[in-house]
């Protein structure tokens, strides 16, 4: 038995999410604010030890249905239905369950074919209840008009008084398996029929704010060891070792005896001089009186051990992060104790444990092996009064890129915003949306193993190698600088400058078409950066050197890659991809506002203004020589319009050449035609470069910083500014996409 999935309306930002279940363990992940501190707190008041004491406040309603009640109250508009949080809860069972906490109350349906049984909460005010509400707040704001007091507005007025009128229901729902659908008007009254819930699910959580500190005083770890044994101490399990342990305390307590008499002596003979005790009266005594708990409590320190175990140090000499980690074993073996329930009592049929953000202060070594093995850990204790063992259903809400690239890629669940609300989607339904089992299984192993930060992030750009990986941030930072230059001339905002933006780059070589289902899948803003890769349609020849012909005797003909001039078509797959066309024609004639796309209705990509993902390739540009060049890749995009800042660094100043002092990855010979002026940047990109990660490194190494001074027109005043890596230029396919990606 086990929960499959469950269904959040109107609790702050989540309108209506649905969230899956796996079996065992299932790693919430997105953005700061798309809802993960939400679905544990729904969850804690709804099912969680809260529930009783009805935690709800005004402000866990959500914006949407605050404004309809309002509508409804201060405007006056028609309504015959309840607003209402809700929560709903989906149990699958099967045959080798025991049925008997779920019931017929809770289980509506006995057909063979039905095994699912929805729980439903909530938060709720019904239309009668409405109208009290819209006279009694009519009444305070006449009252308050009369008194000529400020009007108070219903949602001041709902946050101190809403459980005036609010109230909270349990029931069962009747769910139609033909539809795979619940039906909200077919129920059970679970309060009503006084349904212990309780045993059918029992929810824990561990909360991101543990109490783990290295401060002197701290002593925490030792004080959930006192928790901890208290938990064993009424398993059966460990009642020999118990009895023990209180046995060595009984023994304890006789030698300490003797001890406290002869230390006392002098006390007890002062009370008897003094009068305070006669030959008949009973002898005082103080004896020891060691209770397991209390010393455990009190007294017992978790220590670690240094060289080999032979020096021990208390538990606030360890780093914050590994002090976490024991801290959440230690809890997690507490709620697995919780789970268990007392000694002979079975546990819940379902068991929900909730851990909340487990990284923190963790270094992403500890990270990886956390979850690596926190199944192992959830799945070792629980068990029924009859000795059969019980998972317990764990969701973990992470912002940890280690812990993801860790996870298996089909329990996670990703939070997106959109305007109707958090949807939470399953990465694990890529792989319907993937017709190439291949690319989706490379996808899958590529964003777990290295790049799966883009989850986090707001926006992505895609790079084919190291060159632009090492490269890039450098000409985002001078587009950064350009922006507040001028910023500060006209006074207008420039925007959140690229270097304080969350975007993820992720290298893909040339497969950034495997990525385009994956992008438009969590929604986030993607540039790719890629190479126009001109070519032309030569004749294909055969290992003699002989033309090659097809069946019918014409010439076959390949394309082989050219500068752009002679060039016919392009070989770039994801080009081709995304625009539909390999003409070179279509790709250099294109504007750049033509370049953005957008999926249609049938899921194809169209070229839109308004589209959320560009690709960026070569285009014609003049260097400050004045001349102009159409390049074909990266390098030979930099190297043109970088010819000056080449030179300048591939010459001393007495003209001397030496080129490989500042610039030692490069072929000098070709290195040097270049800069004088022999052979053009497209024979110099093909030729000359030894190693591109090599060049883009010195490249950054060779880079000056200037000093300017701007005026701001308000005030006067002359603002200084560091302008980093000044002395080269970004290709300008590259800064005009990186100017779109800074919009939001």
């Amino acid at each position: 038995m086990r929960v499959i999935k469950i269904n959040i309306k109107n609790f702050r930002q989540l309108r209506d999410t649905t969230l899956d279940l796996e079996d065992e363990l299932t790693v919430v992940i997105g953005k700061n604010n798309t809802g993960k501190t939400s679905l544990l707190l729904c969850l804690e008041k709804f099912i969680g030890a809260s529930f009783k004491k009805n935690p709800f406040t005004f402000e866990d309603i959500n914006l949407d249905a605050k404004n309809e009640l309002q509508s409804i109250v201060v405007d006056g508009t028609e309504n015959s239905k309840n607003i209402s949080i809700s929560l709903k809860i989906f149990i699958k069972y099967g045959e080798d369950d025991d049925l008997e906490n779920l019931g017929d109350k809770v289980i509506m349906d006995l057909e063979i074919e039905n095994n699912i049984a929805v729980i439903a909460f909530e938060y709720y005010i019904t239309p009668e209840e409405i109208l009290r509400l819209r006279e009694d707040f009519l009444k305070i704001s006449q009252k308050r008009f009369g008194e000529g007091k400020k009007e108070k507005n219903l949602f001041d007025f709902l946050n101190d008084s809403h459980a005036k009128y609010f109230s909270t229901s349990r029931r069962s729902l009747h769910f139609d398996w033909q539809k795979n659908k619940e039906i909200d008007d077919k129920f059970v009254d679970l309060d009503r029929e006084n349904i212990d819930l309780s045993k059918v699910i029992n929810f824990k959580w561990i909360s991101a704010r543990r109490n783990v500190s290295n401060q002197d005083t701290e002593n925490s770890l030792s004080q959930l060891s006192a928790k901890l044994y208290k938990k064993l101490e009424s398993n059966e399990a460990s009642e020999s070792v118990v009895e023990s342990f209180k046995e060595t305390l009984s023994d304890t307590d006789s030698k300490l005896n003797v001890v406290y008499g002869e230390i006392f002596k002098d006390v007890i003979n002062d009370v008897r001089r003094f009068g305070g005790l006669t030959k008949n009266d009973s002898v005082i005594k103080i004896v020891s009186s060691l209770q397991h708990r209390n010393l455990l409590e009190e007294n017992a320190t978790v220590m670690y051990g240094l060289g080999g175990g032979q020096h021990d140090l208390p538990e606030n000499y360890n780093g914050l992060g590994y002090l976490n980690l024991i801290s959440m074993i230690f809890e997690i073996k507490l709620k697995i104790h919780d789970f268990n329930k007392e000694l002979h009592e079975s546990p819940a049929d379902i068991n929900l444990l909730f851990i909340e953000e487990p990284e923190a202060h963790t270094h992403p070594q500890l990270q990886r092996i956390f979850i690596k093995n926190i199944k192992l850990l959830l799945n070792s204790g629980i068990f029924r009064s009859d000795g059969i063992s019980q998972k317990i259903q764990t969701i973990l809400t992470t912002h940890s890129s280690y812990i993801v690239s860790e996870s298996n890629f089909e329990d996670i669940k990703y939070l997106k915003k959109t305007d109707g609300g958090v949807i939470a989607k399953n990465l694990k339904e890529l792989k319907d949306y993937y017709e190439d089992s291949q690319h989706y299984t490379f996808l899958k192993q590529y964003l777990t193993i290295h790049r799966s930060e883009i989850f986090f992030a707001d926006k992505a750009i895609l790079i084919e190698g190291d060159t632009e990986r090492i490269l890039i941030p450098a000409m985002m930072s001078k587009i950064d600088n350009e922006d507040l230059i001028q910023e500060i001339e006209s006074n207008v905002s420039s925007g959140t400058p690229l270097l304080s933006q969350n975007i993820s780059m992720i290298e893909v070589g040339a497969y950034s078409h495997i990525f385009d289902k994956f992008v438009n899948f969590i929604g986030v803003k993607t540039l790719i950066i890629t190479d126009i890769d001109s070519s032309k349609l030569v004749q294909s020849v055969d290992s003699n050197g002989n033309d090659k012909l097809d069946k019918d005797g014409e010439p076959v003909k390949t394309l082989q890659k050219c500068c752009i001039e002679e060039s016919t078509h392009t070989t770039n797959s994801s080009l081709k991809f995304f625009y539909k066309n390999s003409e070179i024609n279509f790709y250099s004639e294109m504007k750049f506002q033509d370049k953005s796309l957008s999926k249609d209705k049938d899921s194809n990509w169209i070229q839109n203004v308004e589209g959320n993902l560009l690709c960026a390739y070569q285009t014609l540009e003049k260097n400050a020589e004045g001349e102009k060049y159409h390049a074909r890749s990266f390098e030979d995009s930099f190297f043109h319009i970088n010819k000056s800042f080449i030179k300048n660094i591939s010459y001393d100043e007495n003209h001397e050449f030496t080129g490989g002092e500042k610039l030692p990855s490069l072929v000098q010979k070709h290195l040097k035609s270049f800069v004088d002026g022999k052979i053009g940047p497209y024979d110099f990109a093909e030729k000359a470069i030894g190693s591109k990660p090599s060049f883009a490194m010195e490249v950054l190494l060779n880079s000056t910083i200037e000093e300017k001074f701007i005026l701001e027109p308000t005030s006067k005043k002359q603002i200084k500014i560091s302008v980093e890596f000044h002395n080269w230029n970004t290709p300008s396919y590259i800064e005009e996409a990186l100017k779109w990606i800074k919009k939001d």
